[in-house]
Formats: structure tokens, C-alpha cells, sequence
């Protein structure tokens, strides 16, 4: 085979083994350490330090005058991964409560560091030997990092919807470590061709050393796209709609946008993209300040909008970065701040901005700076570029001065905000040939636009905002309804009237003609009765309480604690009957004394995202341990994307649990939503003394399979219609 085809070859697989080791394990991770937002971030900051490490032992050992000592050298930490394969997570949760971020990364380090490690080694290496023959290509070597990208990429494709729906992280590892054998044997191959043309030994080269300036541009150039995909990742799932997988369109863009940047055959210049760049960036401001909308048509194009700001972000950096690339005596290097840039894009985007800012301001932020990366551009002067400013500031004068003269409504307050961007975002691309002055003008303009345009067309009244790792949460008051409301992201998870008539009743899926409260008057006359209720929102359910219930909460979030003692009533209200646990639900739960609960409410489901730890066959042992011999799990499966009812149907059928549904799509009275509840006892006499006859028998489903701790199967249970 050609060596640059077999080299291909080569840097594909590993980039591929890479992008399906990450999820792999983070999977591993959960039943351990529950579904905290902070495992997967801790996860995906290990993964890139991991990276960075692989990038600088590439570094390192490119520096070794003797390239056959680099061969042998390699060969052995290669065969050392053996030792460490199947890659297993095989630790148990002692321990982890003091510092679960520290014993996480130690586990992780046990566990997956040496494989993905020596993987992330390969493309470096490869292009720095491959660099060093005389193979016409390897004048130009870095066309193999568009070949890794696009491994990347067919992974990330390939794993939620081939590998994740047919085989569990336990079958996945297996198979991952006979990938990882015909890497092997692709990368001794790769060597043997290194050592049969007698690559020559090179003393270190210090003449066209890259300048101090070069890195400090590949570091912004690698650390403006990399966290911008999280933002982005961040802001569709907080503002749009958390829709299953849509974590991987944002990674699949910015991995074209290296493949395109750095490919061979297909590649995007710096100076196209620069051309381009402007336009596009003022077409797309105006999709910050955009929320969740209704509708197929009007989400696609929302989110085609948001994706095509990150093609060509991404594109305009890593075009900037593919034409500084430095020779390939020094590309070891190059690979290193390109790495310690994406590093630095995670460590900011995951941990810093949550911690900075309670909305996602950093995707404008972000945004605007994407402007400096534009190529100089040849600048024509002309009159026009004073005159045609000038022209727009008195177009926008007389357009304020129209509007209040007509003393318009307040929809023209609308028109005036629309007419301000316009204005300004002419002016800034009047100023498009200076690369410096345009740059500056669409900052000021992006923050201009989030804080006083985007502001102009909110519905409702912000009280409160408040983010951490789980995710925006805000508590808004909507003076039509006289109620307040409380939204994680685009899903609402409580509201509260706040007429004296309203005010401490249950609303919105807590209805008492609701299913919920169905099983709340079933209940009423048990004595000394415990419910756990996993997932607090508002603390609506606290509206239940009576003297002879006791409700537990078992909330993941201390925020959200915070927001419903401060903004509602429910928690208040109950007093000591209610009592808050924090910390994840299933972990909290099996602390629990064994037969303690009457009735176990998993009501952590009725946003788009589910955490998988909670709906498996494992946690459903728990919660049988944890129930009173006629105890029940009540499931609050309401959701706008999946079929969490087969899901939980499957699961009940798997324990031997008879279970009852109930669907009210009746939300005519004012503060009621739509609901759908799923309820699963421990036998036949339990489900007749809480299901009312209303509750209908759960279908048999043989489309869904029961999760476990070593199986989910996300795509299974889509909601196509």
C-alpha cells in the first residue's frame, strides 16, 4: 500500500478509537457517581488533558536526534496498552462523596489514561515521521490531520446510532480493544515503511523556530473555536430545546470545519473565508437573542442558523490556523498549542463561564471575538467610507424621531430595536475592509444587540436567573396569568399562581384532576405515609402534604433548592413535613433504610434530557428495596421527544411489576398542563389501591428493550411524530 494512504489509514482509525473511547466511558462512569452535569464535564476535561499530554509526549520524543530510537521507543508504549485493555471502570462509590471531581479524575486515570493517551499520540508522530521521506506528500504533511478529523467525525456519527443501540459499554470495550489491535498492526505496518527507507537522523532544528506571536495566535485560534462549540452545545440545549443527540451536531461542525481547513483535495483559504465572514456575521447576530420556538419549520431554521455561525466561526479560525502552520521540522509544537488552545476553550466554556455568567453570554462574547481572526483584506479608500456612515446615523435619527412623533405602540419599540441593529450593523460593514475596526464595531454591536435589542422582545418578567453545572434556571412572573414560572433551559418545572385563590395549589402536571393527583387521593387515608420524590422543581408536590404524610425530596441541583424556598410557597408552606436531600437521586435513595417509602416518585423525566442511571433495571432493584410491601413507583414520564412510557413499560414487565397509565391532554383550566404518568407496584393489590379506574393497562412493547447500567439505547425511543 502507498505510504500516505497507509498513514491515512492509520490516523483515521485512531482518531476514531478516540472519539468512541469518551463516550464509552463516561457511560461507565454514571452509576457510580449519578447524573451530575459536572461527571461529563469533568469527563470531557480529562479527555482533553489526556490529548494535550499525547500532543506533548509527540513533542517530546520528535526531539530525539535518532528517529529508529523513536520507532523502538513507540513500539513499546504501544504494546503497553495491552496491559491495560479491556478498558473497565471498576471502581465503587466509596470515597467519593468528600471530593467526587478529584476520586472521578483518579478513576479515570486508572481506568482509560494510558490507551487514550497512546492513541492521541498518532497524528503528531506520524506526520512528523512521514515528514522526514520523500514521498512527494510530505512536503505538506498536515493533510493527515483532515484524515483524524474525519475519523473523528464518522465516530461521532457512528456511535449514538450503530454502536450505543447494539451493545452495552461492556461488549463496546471489548470490541474497542480489537480495534485497538488492528491499529496496531496498521501503525507497525506505517513503521516497518519508516524503517525500510532509512529515515535520516535530524539534529533539532532551532533556525524558523516559530516567534512568541505565531503561538500566542495558534493558542487563540484553537481556544476561540473550541469553546465556542460548547456554547453553542450550551445555548441550543438552554434556550432552544434540549433535543436527544443534539450534543453532536455542534462537534460535527467543528470537525468539518478542521477537515476543510486542512484537507488535501478540499480545502478553504483564509482569505475566502475572510471575504466571507463579514456578511455572514451581521446576517446571523440577530439569532442570539432568538428562544425556544414552536413549530418544525422555524426550530430547523433556528438551529441551521446557530450551526452556520459555527461553520464559519470555526472555519475563519482554523483557516487562520492552517496558514501559519509552521515547517514540519516544527510541527511537534504546533500540534502542542493547537491542543493547550482546545484545552483551555473546554476548561473556560465548562467551569469558568457557568461560574462568570448566569446566562450563556459567553456565545456572543465568543462570537464577537471571531472577527480578529479575519485575514488583512486589500483596502480601497473612498469618500463612501465616511459618507455612507454618516448617511445611516440620520436615517436612524429620523426613523427614533418618526416613531415618536406617530406615538406608536409598544410594537414600535420593536420596529425602533430593529432599526437601531440595522443602522449599526451597516455601519460596521461599511468598515468590513478594516480588519481591526470591523472586528471592533461587531463586538459593540453583538453586546449592544444582547443588551438592549434582544431585551425589547421578551414576553414576561425575569425575577431571577441563576446558573451552575446542571444548566440555566429562571424564575419568570407573567403578569397576564398572574403567576410565576420556573424554566431549566426552554422546560418548564413548576408555577404558582399568586391570586389568593391559586396561590400554594398544585398547578401545571400536579393538577388534583391530573393523574398525580389521582394517586394523592388514593392515598390519603394510609397511615404515617413516607413518599420520596426524586427531582423538586418549584416543590409543587409539597402542596400534597398532610398530617399523616411525610414527602422527601431528592433534588441534584442546590440552586434549584434556593429557587423554590425563595420564589415559591409549596416548601414553605409544608414546613417540617417536607424535608430537601441533595444530591443525586438514585445515590441519595439507596441510603434510605430498606421498605421506608409508600410510594417512590421519579419525577426527574419531564425535561428533554433523561438521566439513563435513573430508568435502569439495577435502579428499579433499588427502588423495590426501598419500598413498603404495598408500595408503587409512580413515573412521570411527560415528554416533548421520547417515549419514556415503553421505556418504563419495558422496565416494569422486566421486574415483574404490574403498572397502569394514565395520559390527561386536557389543559383547558387555567395553570394546567398536559401530563403523562406511569405507575408500577410491587403486585396486583398494591396497583387496585392506587390507580384509579381511569388508569388504563400499559401496553405490552417489544420495540423498547430495559436498560441497564451497561445498556441504554437512547435513539430506540425517539418520538418521530
Amino acid at each position: 500500500m502507498n505510504l500516505s494512504r497507509l498513514l491515512t489509514l492509520a490516523v483515521f482509525l485512531s482518531a476514531f478509537l478516540l472519539f468512541c473511547c469518551q463516550p464509552m466511558v463516561g457511560k461507565m462512569m454514571l452509576p457510580a457517581l449519578g447524573g451530575a452535569a459536572s461527571v461529563w464535564t469533568t469527563c470531557v476535561l480529562f479527555f482533553q488533558a489526556m490529548l494535550l499530554a499525547g500532543y506533548l509526549y509527540a513533542y517530546g520524543i520528535g526531539r530525539v536526534g535518532n528517529v529508529r530510537a523513536q520507532l523502538v521507543t513507540h513500539m513499546a508504549v504501544m504494546a503497553s496498552v495491552f496491559l491495560a485493555l479491556p478498558i473497565r471502570f471498576a471502581g465503587s462509590t466509596s470515597g467519593s462523596y468528600a471530593s467526587p471531581v478529584a476520586w472521578e479524575l483518579l478513576q479515570l486515570v486508572r481506568s482509560v489514561a494510558l490507551p487514550f493517551f497512546v492513541v492521541s499520540t498518532t497524528a503528531p508522530l506520524l506526520q512528523r515521521w512521514f515528514s522526514k521521506t520523500e514521498d512527494k506528500a510530505a512536503q505538506d504533511p498536515y493533510f493527515l490531520y483532515a484524515a483524524s478529523n474525519a475519523g473523528s467525525l464518522l465516530s461521532l456519527v457512528l456511535y449514538p446510532f450503530v454502536l450505543e443501540p447494539r451493545l452495552g459499554v461492556s461488549a463496546q470495550s471489548w470490541w474497542w480493544s480489537a480495534g485497538y489491535g488492528v491499529f496496531v498492526i496498521v501503525l507497525l505496518l506505517s513503521i516497518r515503511e519508516f524503517w525500510r527507507h532509512a529515515i535520516p537522523n535530524e539534529p533539532v532544528e532551532n533556525v524558523g523556530r516559530p516567534q512568541f506571536a505565531a503561538r500566542i495566535q495558534w493558542l487563540a485560534a484553537s481556544f476561540v473555536p473550541s469553546a465556542l462549540m460548547l456554547a453553542v452545545t450550551t445555548h441550543l440545549s438552554v434556550n432552544l430545546a434540549s433535543v436527544p443527540f443534539l450534543w453532536t451536531l455542534p462537534l460535527a461542525v467543528y470537525l468539518l470545519t478542521f477537515i476543510f481547513a486542512f484537507g488535501r483535495r478540499i480545502r478553504v483559504s483564509a482569505t475566502q473565508m475572510s471575504g466571507i465572514a463579514p456578511a455572514a456575521l451581521l446576517v446571523l447576530i440577530p439569532i442570539f437573542g432568538a428562544g425556544a420556538v414552536r413549530g418544525v419549520i422555524p426550530y430547523l431554521g433556528l438551529l441551521a442558523a446557530h450551526l452556520i455561525l459555527l461553520f464559519v466561526g470555526g472555519l475563519l479560525c482554523h483557516t487562520a490556523l492552517a496558514s501559519t502552520r509552521p515547517k514540519p521540522t516544527h510541527l511537534g509544537e504546533y500540534y502542542v498549542w493547537i491542543a493547550f488552545g482546545g484545552a483551555l476553550g473546554g476548561v473556560f466554556a465548562a467551569i469558568v463561564a457557568p461560574s462568570l455568567f448566569s446566562t450563556v453570554l459567553e456565545y456572543p462574547l465568543l462570537a464577537a471575538a471571531l472577527a480578529f481572526f479575519r485575514a488583512p483584506l486589500e483596502r480601497r479608500r473612498s469618500a463612501w467610507d465616511w459618507t455612507f456612515p454618516l448617511f445611516l446615523l440620520v436615517l436612524l435619527a429620523a426613523a427614533w424621531g418618526l416613531s415618536r412623533w406617530l406615538e406608536l405602540t409598544i410594537k414600535a419599540d420593536h420596529v425602533y430595536s430593529v432599526l437601531l441593529y440595522l443602522s449599526l450593523a451597516l455601519v460596521a460593514f461599511a468598515f468590513h475592509r478594516r480588519r481591526w475596526v470591523f472586528a471592533g464595531g461587531i463586538a459593540a454591536l453583538i453586546l449592544i444587540y444582547t443588551a438592549v435589542v434582544s431585551p425589547a422582545f421578551e414576553t414576561g418578567e425575569r425575577l431571577h436567573v441563576a446558573r451552575n453545572f446542571f444548566g440555566v434556571k429562571k424564575v419568570v412572573f407573567e403578569p397576564a396569568n398572574n403567576q410565576r414560572k420556573l424554566l431549566h433551559g426552554d422546560t418548564m418545572h413548576g408555577l404558582e399562581g399568586l391570586d389568593p385563590a391559586r396561590a400554594g395549589q398544585p398547578l401545571s402536571y400536579y393538577f388534583k384532576s391530573g393523574p398525580f393527583g389521582d394517586v394523592m387521593a388514593m392515598m390519603k387515608d394510609r397511615p404515617a405515609q413516607h413518599i420520596g420524590v426524586v427531582g423538586l422543581g418549584s416543590g409543587t408536590i409539597a402542596a400534597y402534604t398532610q398530617p399523616n404524610r411525610r414527602i422527601t425530596f431528592f433534588e441534584i441541583d442546590p440552586q434549584v433548592e434556593v429557587i423554590a424556598r425563595r420564589f415559591f410557597t409549596f416548601l414553605p408552606r409544608c414546613g417540617t413535613a417536607c424535608d430537601v436531600v441533595l444530591g443525586d437521586g438514585r445515590l441519595s435513595i439507596m441510603q434510605a433504610p430498606d421498605n421506608e417509602f409508600d410510594l417512590l416518585v421519579l419525577d426527574a423525566f419531564n425535561s428533554d434530557a433523561i438521566p439513563a442511571h435513573l430508568l435502569s433495571r439495577e435502579a428499579v432493584e433499588i427502588y423495590k428495596r426501598k419500598l413498603k410491601s404495598d408500595g408503587a413507583i409512580l413515573f412521570h414520564v411527560s415528554n416533548r421527544y421520547l417515549r419514556v412510557r415503553e421505556l418504563v413499560t419495558a422496565l416494569a414487565s422486566d421486574a415483574k411489576l404490574p403498572a397502569r397509565y394514565r395520559n390527561d391532554d386536557d389543559d383547558r383550566e387555567l395553570g394546567k398542563a398536559r401530563s403523562l404518568y406511569v405507575i408500577a407496584a410491587l403486585d396486583a393489590d398494591a396497583i387496585r389501591g392506587l390507580a384509579p379506574p381511569n388508569w388504563l393497562q400499559v401496553p405490552e412493547t417489544t420495540s423498547v428493550e430495559p436498560w441497564t447500567d451497561d445498556y441504554s439505547n437512547l435513539w430506540a425511543i425517539l418520538r418521530w411524530r
